[in-house]
């Protein structure tokens, strides 16, 4: 675990000699609490599948190594992307509680940690939409609170970009998408594809570079893919691709929430580094046919834009089957 972080935290003093950046990550954890993603197993349901499962290992994570837990409260609402309900995004549930007791220590870290896992037709009984109503590209969101014993609680708007930031050390969102998709063909859009940039982000170029050849691969679910890139401000030689991931729902490619630029990717010594995550539009995609397709997102999602100015801007991507 702490060798993964000493790895980032060389990488990051390599290319900056201001440690500000770093001690903001640090402080983020030495006074706060996240709960770290350690891996989805199942990460979408499909229509019309009742009994799906949501499934994803996490660990908590504090100044007294997970000795602060209480209990990790869940709240789930639910998005009506295709008109079922009469509102967008619903009111808020109460999923439960998991108190500190249910938390197993494995792992060579000793972290406090478990599987979370949910049915689809559970947390559709919970927001009150009938499972036979939820159509391809409606979503849940699966909120997580941290409550520790001092009263201290954490939830979404409580850390930085470099904590909330899937695939990275921390990878804690404090809340989780669930797309509600039709199962695609496993052998679809795989292989390898040329990237060009259609509409450039907001720094003075492509948002990934170099434009060319590139591979996409399978992701953990059946419609997630995931294709290694390089964020314009990367570091040329001391950082290696990110896997930058989206989801095929339906008629729709859904660039992933809270992926990380670079850890380098800020303006400001005091900045955290710039988020991207999908535009208030998603591309439109033929599940059928991977010959071509394209992801639209947006640099400086949730405002992370690493005090560069420019707030959320966006950024079109094409791919062309080779």
């Amino acid at each position: 675990m702490y060798k993964r972080l000493l790895l980032i935290l060389l990488l990051a003093a390599g290319c900056n000699t201001d440690d500000k950046p770093i001690d903001q990550v640090l402080n983020d954890v030495e006074y706060g609490a996240v709960v770290r993603t350690l891996q989805f197993n199942q990460a979408e349901f499909y229509v019309n599948q009742p009994d799906g499962i949501f499934s994803v290992d996490i660990e908590i994570q504090d100044e007294l190594n997970g000795g602060l837990l209480e209990r990790l409260d869940l709240y789930v609402s639910f998005v009506d992307n295709s008109g079922t309900t009469n509102s967008l995004v619903s009111q808020e549930f109460s999923a439960g509680s998991i108190p500190a007791s249910d938390f197993g220590r494995q792992g060579n870290d000793g972290l406090p940690n478990l599987t979370l896992e949910f049915q689809f037709s559970d947390l559709a009984g919970i927001v009150g939409v009938p499972v036979g109503q939820i159509q391809c590209k409606d979503q849940f969101l699966l909120r997580v609170d941290l409550v520790l014993t001092d009263g201290r609680s954490f939830s979404t708007g409580s850390a930085s970009s470099f904590i909330i930031a899937y695939e990275t050390f921390f990878s804690s969102p404090y809340c989780y998408t669930i797309n509600v998709v039709e199962p695609i063909d496993k052998d679809l859009y795989l292989g390898t594809y040329r990237y060009e940039s259609l509409v450039d982000g907001p720094l003075g170029g492509p948002t990934f570079i170099p434009e060319g050849l590139v591979e996409v691969f399978k992701g953990h679910s059946n419609n997630v893919r995931y294709i290694p890139l390089k964020h314009l401000l990367s570091h040329p030689s001391n950082e290696l691709p990110r896997n930058y991931y989206f989801t095929i729902a339906c008629d729709e490619s859904v660039f992933g929430k809270n992926q990380l630029s670079s850890v380098i990717a800020y303006c400001s010594v005091s900045g955290a580094p710039i988020l991207l995550g999908p535009d208030e539009e998603n591309a439109p995609i033929n599940p059928l046919d991977d010959s071509v397709f394209e992801l639209w997102l947006v640099e400086g999602y949730e405002g992370w834009d690493g005090e560069c100015g420019f707030g959320t801007a966006p950024s079109r991507l094409r791919f062309t089957k080779q």
